[in-house]
């Protein structure tokens, strides 16, 4: 499989591999502005690597690399590890804490991931609540039923679920209905989409009660007034950048 991916990308796998096994990834905590409870702390995970020669390797590269591999699980349990960590912490200081751990379709569709999700709450002796596992619409797609069955599995465990890069498909409603998500997060191209589409789907969701993330807002012209009336969670570098940690109490802009 390597023999077509550019050499660099295969020193990069390289090096992510032996940084997963030796933790040395670094978490980056985006702070996420929850509209009706600004005090309320909550965070979506990312992370990075950096190379030996100062070169930073963002999350979605990662992400991209492990995919072309077989890392991509590797990368999910180092996150959901490091993230549980992170929750546990939160809850001490705010019982009412949420963290936003993006998983791969591997993980989506491996029939024991919930079971190990489970396990691995256990092992490190921290509540799930307050944890939201996401999702890509994209993922979800290709397997309807491998998805619902995974999604269901995190809901019965009272896990909290949500479908990440929501678009203007005309299938992705009925996909956000079927797996009965609480979260959805709004993907770049939905976010200039046209007014009369943007409120149809807030209504859609806010009538079943979904609620919604708008990313990546880093600068005020990103916010279209449409969406910032009905936005349930906000995150961006114009709320605030990347933290190191989950300690950091920031003041919030309320757009």
């Amino acid at each position: 499989m390597t023999h077509s991916i550019p050499e660099q990308n295969i020193k990069l796998m390289r090096l992510m591999k032996q940084a997963i096994d030796d933790n040395l990834l670094t978490p980056d905590y985006h702070p996420v502005l929850q509209t009706r409870f600004p005090s309320r702390k909550a965070y979506l995970l990312h992370c990075h690597l950096k190379t030996p020669v100062g070169q930073q390797i963002p999350y979605k590269s990662l992400r991209k690399l492990a995919g072309m591999t077989d890392m991509a699980a590797a990368l999910d349990r180092w996150m959901i590890k490091t993230g549980l960590q992170a929750l546990k912490r939160m809850h001490l200081e705010q019982p009412e804490a949420n963290i936003i751990i993006p998983q791969s379709i591997t993980s989506l569709h491996n029939p024991k991931y919930a079971h190990w999700l489970d396990r691995q709450s256990t092992r490190e002796d921290v509540s799930t609540r307050g944890l939201i596992v996401s999702f890509r619409l994209s993922q979800v797609a290709k397997n309807l039923k491998r998805s619902r069955d995974c999604i269901t599995a995190l809901h019965q465990l009272d896990i909290s679920t949500m479908i990440d890069s929501f678009s203007e498909h005309p299938a992705a409603i009925k996909i956000l209905k079927a797996m009965g998500s609480r979260y959805m997060s709004v993907s770049t191209s939905l976010l200039g989409a046209d007014d009369d589409v943007i409120k149809r789907i807030i209504n859609v969701c806010h009538r079943r009660s979904v609620l919604i993330l708008l990313p990546e807002i880093n600068r005020a012209e990103d916010i279209n007034l449409c969406w910032s009336y009905s936005a349930d969670l906000l995150e961006g570098a114009y709320i605030h950048p990347a933290t190191k940690d989950t300690s950091f109490d920031y003041a919030p802009v309320i757009v």
